[in-house]
């Protein structure tokens, strides 16, 4: 059985995960970090930017993260459960098949989704609309003429009587 991507994010009505690189994603439904949890529960590993893994440093200390860093000068196994990579597809996935992972969750930010998404390595989606807008701040994907990935709408659910939205699309 081939690895599974599958990315997961929160957005606002305006299509923004977040303010700028350090906020929180404190702004999300109860819900939504409920289904959050859930996902990365059946995981094997979680691909997480630098600065993602830096704001949610504590929670995600119990899991197995790969984090994608342009500083980092080789593979550097801080811990048994944190390994900082180069954003190289095949030394990515060298390590996932090395370690046999099959479900990896990409937890973002902007620029890990942009990666994973360049490199087909996104097979699908999660993704959490909350009814609030930011009017400025981080999109999901940063803009890039090369970008270009049509998915399928699979399922969609409220999550809440307030309107929070989780989509589930397929590649």
């Amino acid at each position: 059985m081939p690895a599974k991507y599958v990315a997961i994010a929160a957005i606002t009505l305006d299509g923004k995960i977040a303010l700028h690189k350090h906020h929180m994603s404190n702004w999300t439904s109860k819900e939504d970090k409920t289904f959050l949890r859930a996902l990365l529960n059946k995981s094997d590993v979680i691909i997480v930017g630098k600065n993602t893994h830096k704001t949610a440093e504590k929670p995600l200390s119990k899991r197995n993260c790969l984090v994608i860093s342009r500083s980092a000068r080789r593979l550097t196994n801080k811990s048994a459960l944190l390994t900082y990579v180069k954003p190289i597809k095949a030394e990515i996935q060298k390590i996932i098949r090395a370690r046999g992972y099959k479900n990896i969750v990409v937890l973002g930010g902007a620029q890990t989704y942009t990666f994973c998404l360049k490199n087909d390595m996104l097979d699908e989606l999660y993704l959490t609309i909350e009814p609030l807008a930011f009017g400025r701040g981080i999109s999901l994907f940063e803009g890039d003429k090369n970008l270009n990935a049509r998915f399928n709408l699979i399922s969609t659910k409220q999550l809440n009587k307030a309107g929070s939205l989780l989509l589930y699309y397929k590649k």
